[in-house]
């Protein structure tokens, strides 16, 4: 399944009180975003935490992979945590793309990414429960979603 999302940030007298959009990453495979050439985007690099924002670049897209992605590749590729912050002079247009499998699917670490030396790191969980779920707790007053990939993570 694949669904295009369009966001619109005006601009905010004070950006440092708001956020478009807060820290998370997505439970999708990946999403492909494209902007009007407005900064906002960031994401926040491993290393030390710190929030590095993306610099546009009109007519490009940003690739974000997702969960999915995440338990495709066995975490040869992470999630990616990222936010939107808002801009206190323009206006921001973004446009996302993003890709999940069908509802039925199972999502499961791909055989190519897995041998001896690299076993499975995620037990199969069916695309559409796991959504259905997430997306349910998307709309109770939590801290985290009631469910995540980590809940299907093999412990060592």
């Amino acid at each position: 399944m694949t669904y295009v999302r369009l966001n619109h940030y005006p601009p905010c007298p004070s950006p440092d009180l708001a956020l478009g959009k807060g820290p998370h990453v997505d439970a999708s495979a990946f999403t492909l975003l494209t902007t009007d050439g407005v900064s906002g985007f960031e994401v926040r690099r491993k290393s030390d935490g710190e929030w590095v924002r993306v610099r546009p670049t009109v007519n490009s897209f940003i690739f974000v992979p997702g969960d999915i992605f995440q338990v495709w590749t066995n975490e040869k590729y992470n999630s990616l945590l990222h936010r939107v912050v808002v801009n206190s002079q323009q206006e921001r247009f973004s446009m996302i793309t993003v890709f999940t499998p069908s509802y039925h699917t199972l999502v499961q670490p791909l055989e190519e990414m897995v041998d001896e030396q690299d076993p499975p790191k995620y037990r199969p969980y069916k695309w559409g429960e796991f959504f259905m779920t997430r997306r349910l707790s998307n709309f109770m007053k939590l801290e985290k979603p009631v469910i995540q990939i980590t809940n299907f993570k093999i412990r060592e």
